[in-house]
């Protein structure tokens, strides 16, 4: 903490100077406080459970400078819940660093941006920056950035994690990949955004093997007559962090309409391949269940995160038919999704390996309210009910007949506070 108040006090010791120096500089924060009831969020609550109440936040400070070739920007971050540090405490390990880079422009279509930085591309479903949660997610890497034509481009991504500096190995311990590598083309027309994306993950399995798994697919947009249509495909290949055979795919689409300039609507699918339970901690058994690796899964299969939001991996997969609203008017924005949720791999009884039980293992109903002040100000309040199903205990445990549920209310603050 006493670190990132230097720095806070070195940089703004230096507005003047990057100001006089005609650079393009600007200083914004952020504060979101979010207040949760959690009644069954992530997993079915048990019988003898309560609920959870809480407040956490997110405080940010977003520096940024920008002259001739170079743009330099650097985040810092403060998440806590309210009252886990003590009133009288002299200092607490809640804030970090959560972006600092820096980016060289070679020439107007080749630059390279190096440090901590957020990856986001596409619908966030594979590489996304995970805002909703208070820490977000940003990497250590190189980007190197080309414009390949007026409406083109492509980005090349590398990262290799270690947890110190060291004399000899390279052995990573840490809950996160060693190395990555990525290579991401778009190309854009008036009315068609396509992408292919390759991405490389390296993870130790043994202090001195690395397996490596291969994702490759990629995802369209395309508006035909009114309706915003969408598609993604991916396989995933290689080998996962156990060490075994890894053979698992994605499918989506999407077709959305706007009935007005307030109302529009949405019907999809998504389709994450699983592997049967009784070969999920089978070591000789294929792996065949997709992980969507670094992406903004709370935006997909449900806000109450039962799927991919630091779960569901290596497990039964997902089919999930969707359908959502959207009606906006002046400063208010409500929401509406309604999941289906299916298991892809096949589900046994518990104690029983040759009953198979219903794919289906529930239903979710989401509703999201927001209203905005002003640019720098709003705020945004949620309810999500699951209805689960005696196969969603299977592989969540908890109770399917208690009360599923979950209500939040967010209030956003972003002001700008240095601009020139």
């Amino acid at each position: 903490m006493k670190a990132n108040v230097k720095t806070l006090t070195a940089i703004l010791l230096l507005l003047p100077l990057a100001a006089g120096a005609q650079a393009q500089f600007s200083l914004t924060g952020e504060l979101r406080p979010r207040t949760e009831y959690r009644h069954g969020f992530s997993s079915l609550i048990g019988q003898d459970e309560d609920e959870a109440f809480f407040i956490s936040q997110r405080a940010r400070l977003n520096f940024r400078y920008g002259k001739d070739e170079l743009t330099f920007f650097v985040s810092l971050q403060d998440i806590r819940v309210w009252g886990e540090v003590p009133q009288l405490n002299r200092s607490d390990i809640n804030s970090s660093i959560h972006e600092a880079w820096g980016e060289i422009r070679f020439n107007p279509t080749l630059s390279l941006k190096l440090g901590r930085q957020e990856l986001v591309y596409d619908n966030a479903r594979i590489l996304g920056n995970v805002d909703w949660a208070q820490h977000a997610r940003s990497h250590d890497l190189a980007l190197l950035k080309w414009k390949t034509g007026e409406r083109s481009q492509l980005h090349a991504g590398l990262a290799f994690n270690q947890e110190s500096e060291r004399r000899v190995f390279t052995t990573y311990t840490l809950n996160n990949y060693k190395t990555m590598q990525f290579l991401w083309f778009n190309h854009k027309t008036e009315n068609t955004n396509a992408s292919l994306l390759f991405l490389s993950n390296g993870i130790q399995a043994t202090p001195a093997k690395t397996v490596f798994s291969q994702t490759t697919g990629g995802r369209i947009t395309q508006k035909v007559s009114g309706l915003d249509l969408s598609a993604s495909a991916y396989i995933q290949t290689g080998r996962d962090g156990n060490e075994r055979d890894l053979s698992a795919w994605y499918l989506a689409a999407e077709g959305a309409y706007a009935f007005s300039s307030a109302f529009r609507g949405a019907l999809g699918f998504e389709y994450l391949s699983g592997t049967d339970l009784a070969d999920a901690g089978n070591p000789n058994a294929t792996n065949r269940s997709f992980n969507p690796l670094y992406g903004t899964n709370h935006a997909f299969n449900g806000h109450m995160d039962y799927f991919y939001v630091g779960n569901h991996i290596n497990s039964v997969g997902l089919v999930n038919p969707y359908f959502s609203a959207q009606y906006t008017k002046n400063k208010i924005q409500l929401q509406g999704f309604l999941h289906l949720l299916f298991a892809d791999g096949a589900l046994y009884e518990s104690g029983n390996p040759t009953q198979e039980m219903s794919p289906y293992l529930g239903t979710e109903i989401d509703l999201v309210m927001a209203y905005t002040f002003s640019p720098q100000t709003s705020i945004r309040t949620g309810y999500s009910q699951l209805l689960a199903t005696e196969s969603m205990q299977r592989i969540k445990g908890g109770d399917h007949e208690e009360l599923q549920n979950w209500f939040w209310v967010m209030v956003v603050l972003k002001p700008s506070l240095w601009f020139n």
